[in-house]
């Protein structure tokens, strides 16, 4: 015997996200040419530029440069919390319904700028004013958010829930690495993807195995580096003689370490998407060999 029924779409065992990022490249090297130029590139160069070239004392040439730092930070941090905040808001946390309920991210935004807006005052109000204190916010920074990722890994291991809400994640579910809730936080927000891309994120980590195991990793990869690499920078600054030695340093080592950090990252993503991609051929192929004996059972 025969059928001629047609034979359902295999189901995608693993859940897909439709953000394209080809789409996106443009807005994304524009926010991330701002954070380099105002976090690395001005406060390094300028600085340089301005000491040798003029007679400004230490103050005046930190009062320059540090502060566009800050600026361009509060206003990033004020236009992400308005559209977390705002009543037609789509971007806010899964779950969430208060206009309250500001994402993980930007509270650790919030906290983040007050640790280095004190830091810098206290480097400039000093007399002289501290060129090593100065030198220290973005190893600080990376300190603050590589630190939780290390705290994060002993907890998910002895199995703790969420003592409170972690973005998309309520208080008392099983909590999931740091770097699941920064991608969502920064994507939906920041990237302006929303609750689209905060479910489907949802969805591809409920539904891959690989994917789950990538971020656990990334949590290591960053959280252990980051730290080491913060301690060493602020070693360094406070270790050398020469202030100019701890201002190249602190100025430039986290982005270098920022930038080989996303060359593995996403090497590392690459490798999972084509380990998910052979497990999906695999269980599609899998299921429609059990679609047509099915129906070839059905037909005879």
């Amino acid at each position: 015997g025969s059928t001629s029924a047609t034979l359902p779409r295999p189901k995608d065992p693993i859940a897909r996200i439709t953000l394209n990022m080809r789409r996106h490249i443009p807005i994304i090297a524009l926010k991330s040419s701002i954070m380099l130029l105002t976090g690395g590139i001005l406060p390094l160069i300028g600085y340089f530029a301005v000491r040798y070239t003029t007679t400004l004392n230490t103050t005046d040439i930190l009062s320059i440069f540090t502060p566009i730092f800050g600026v361009v930070s509060l206003y990033s941090f004020i236009l992400r919390t308005l559209r977390l905040a705002k009543k037609s808001s789509t971007c806010r946390p899964l779950g969430s319904t208060s206009a309250w309920t500001l994402d993980y991210y930007d509270w650790n935004f919030a906290f983040g700028f007050v640790v280095v807006s004190v830091i810098i005052s206290i480097g400039i109000s000093r007399n002289p004013s501290s060129v090593k204190i100065t030198s220290l916010p973005l190893s600080i920074l990376v300190l603050l958010v590589c630190g939780q990722l290390v705290l994060l890994i002993p907890l998910r291991a002895l199995g703790v829930r969420a003592p409170f809400r972690f973005s998309s994640i309520a208080r008392g579910d099983p909590m999931r690495p740091a770097v699941y809730v920064i991608v969502e936080d920064v994507v939906a927000v920041d990237g302006e993807q929303g609750h689209v891309f905060r479910a489907q994120w949802n969805a591809r980590y409920e539904s891959s195995a690989p994917f789950r195991t990538l971020l656990a990793r990334l949590d290591w990869l960053w959280g252990v580096s980051g730290v080491l690499v913060a301690a060493a920078v602020i070693g360094v600054i406070f270790g050398v003689k020469q202030d100019a030695v701890g201002w190249a340093v602190g100025w430039s080592v986290p982005w270098i370490w920022a930038a080989w950090m996303m060359i593995i990252t996403i090497e590392m993503t690459k490798s999972t998407c084509r380990q998910e991609n052979g497990m999906a051929r695999q269980e599609s192929a899998d299921t429609m060999a059990e679609q047509i004996g099915e129906m070839g059972m059905a037909g005879w």
